[in-house]
């Protein structure tokens, strides 16, 4: 007799992002606004590793990447804490053209799971910005 066992796992590697696009990101305007700096700033303009792609808006980013003990919800968690106090700022910046989005990413397996604490995802609603799930998938 085979006997098989199957066991769901929790996302690996994750990360929450706060993401703030725009064709023509004025990137100091928006650190100015939020009161925050960013883990990641991209110019708008081309890529100049690739000549033939069309240019690209651009991206300011503030990333949760710790490992923290409550993974995924923690990661929120922490990031909530620095953005729930800036919300006006986000809605202005929404308001002058700005596309604003939560990204939650990981790592994930046959057979992952994503678990968030219902906390967590009632405060990151109240922001009222959309939330993108990302993944990167290994068949290893």
């Amino acid at each position: 007799m085979i006997e098989y066992t199957y066991k769901e796992g929790l996302w690996a590697e994750t990360a929450v992002t706060l993401v703030v696009r725009k064709q023509d990101l004025d990137a100091d305007l928006v650190t100015r606004t939020i009161s925050l700096p960013p883990t990641s700033v991209r110019r708008p303009g081309s890529d100049h590793r690739d000549r033939v792609s069309p240019p690209q808006g651009g991206l300011w980013a503030l990333q949760v990447h710790d490992r923290l003990p409550g993974g995924l919800s923690d990661q929120l968690r922490t990031l909530m804490a620095l953005v729930e106090p800036r919300s006006s700022s986000l809605a202005q910046l929404t308001s002058q053209g700005y596309d604003i989005h939560l990204d939650l990413f990981g790592f994930v397996g046959h057979g992952a799971t994503l678990v968030l604490a219902p906390d967590v995802v009632r405060r990151a609603a109240a922001l009222r910005v959309p939330v993108t799930i990302t993944t990167s998938v290994s068949d290893r």
